[in-house]
């Protein structure tokens, strides 16, 4: 009498359902964390867009020689696009991080709120606001 003998070879189909749920946990997971890594990652850019527009009009007012409230008056204020700072070269170019093809817009206004003719940089708040593709936005009050 001759046995048969069956072949061993491969997985069970439970074995491979097994294998995809685990692998699709697993994906579900790592997308998340990337997402949340990307938005992250987009929020800060624009937070850096706005710090380097700070400092693009400090540096345009004090070689531009601006001046508010010369004469006492409070209440002075200043407004430039943030594409002006661009164009002058005061900041590198705010490149949309939502969207790599386009730029952000934005503006920054200086204000200075003493009546104080002798004024110094510390007595200046600077307001900037960022707006990216897809209606994001970002305003930063400084100092």
């Amino acid at each position: 009498m001759s046995v048969k003998k069956l072949n061993k070879k491969g997985f069970s189909l439970v074995e491979l359902l097994t294998t995809i749920a685990i692998l699709g946990i697993l994906i579900s997971v790592a997308v998340g964390a990337v997402t949340i890594y990307l938005n992250r990652t987009r929020e800060q850019a624009m937070d850096t867009i706005a710090s380097s527009s700070y400092d693009g009009m400090v540096n345009y007012m004090m070689e531009k020689n601006v001046l508010l409230n010369p004469k006492g008056e409070p209440n002075s204020s200043a407004t430039i696009d943030i594409e002006t700072l661009f164009e002058e070269q005061y900041i590198e170019k705010p490149i949309d991080p939502y969207n790599k093809g386009t730029t952000c817009k934005g503006t920054v206004t200086v204000t200075n709120e003493t009546s104080s003719a002798t004024v110094g940089l510390a007595d200046y708040r600077y307001q900037v606001e960022v707006r990216c593709s897809g209606g994001h936005k970002i305003e930063k009050q400084y100092p």
